[in-house]
Order: structure tokens, then sequence, then C-alpha cells
């Protein structure tokens, strides 16, 4: 049975992380890393693997990612037999990078992203950002911040 597992960790001190380099010490071609935050606060590992035993399975990841990151430590693990959507966290990505870019900081970036907009009828955009139709509309949100 095929699983796929997403491990999240967060860095004990707070420091940027650099997922290549994360990516790069952990055994297996079947990796694959992100950066949920842009602080350096924390990191997901997605993979999948053929296997009986799961937990086993999470245990072996875990380790990994300890060993390639002392530091780190592990928030959540998820297990599902479907892929995650990587497109829509891609896409999501995208979105969070052009706000830091617009904003110049990363920091000011999260808090518009954050809080409730005008310029979104009033809604959050990191919540509208979890639907394809609420991702073209910050982005359209963004193009009209960066006019003004």
């Amino acid at each position: 049975m095929r699983h796929h597992f997403t491990l999240t960790f967060r860095m004990a001190e707070h420091q940027p992380i650099n997922v290549q380099e994360v990516a790069s010490q952990i055994s297996g071609s079947d990796f694959q890393v992100e950066s949920q935050a842009y602080n350096g606060g924390e990191f997901s590992v997605h993979f999948m693997r053929e296997g009986q035993h799961a937990a086993d399975l999470l245990e072996f990841a875990k380790q990994q990612v300890i060993s390639a990151v002392p530091s780190a430590e592990l928030v959540s693990m998820d297990m599902s037999e479907e892929p995650p959507m990587l497109g829509v966290v891609d896409d999501i990505t995208k979105l969070v990078v052009k706000a830091c870019l617009e904003f110049g900081d990363a920091d000011l970036a999260h808090a518009w992203l954050s809080k409730p907009q005008e310029s979104l009828g009033g809604q959050i955009p990191k919540i509208l950002m979890v639907e394809a139709e609420g991702r073209t509309a910050v982005a359209r949100a963004l193009r009209e911040h960066s006019k003004s």
C-alpha cells in the first residue's frame, strides 16, 4: 500500500531554514521539503512510501529530518493514501512570495495576508487563498495594491 505523509516541523530558535539544504540531507528521492513560513518558523516534508506499517514509515521520516536538522521540533504528522495538493501549495506559495515582494518585508506581507482587506470585501486573504477563486482575487488585490 502506498502512503502519502506530511510532517510539519518548527525551528526551536526560529532560525531561517534552507529547505534545499534540508532536502539534500534526507536520503531517498521521494521527499519534498517546503517552507510554510517565510520567517523560518516552520517547514513541511512531504513523501510517499510503499509499506504496510505506516507508523514505522512516519518514524523513519521523522528521524531523517531530525538527523538533517537537529533543532527541528515535530509539530504534526498527517498520512493519507492520496497525494498532497502540491499544485495548490505552489499557487499559494507564489502568492505569498508576491506579497513579500510587494511589501518588501515578510512581516508586512504576513500582516496584510492575515487581516481583512477592504479590496477583498472585508475578507482575509490567507483564508481566501484556500480556493482557486480566492487565489485569483488575492492576486488581483496585490496587483491593485502595487498600483497605489
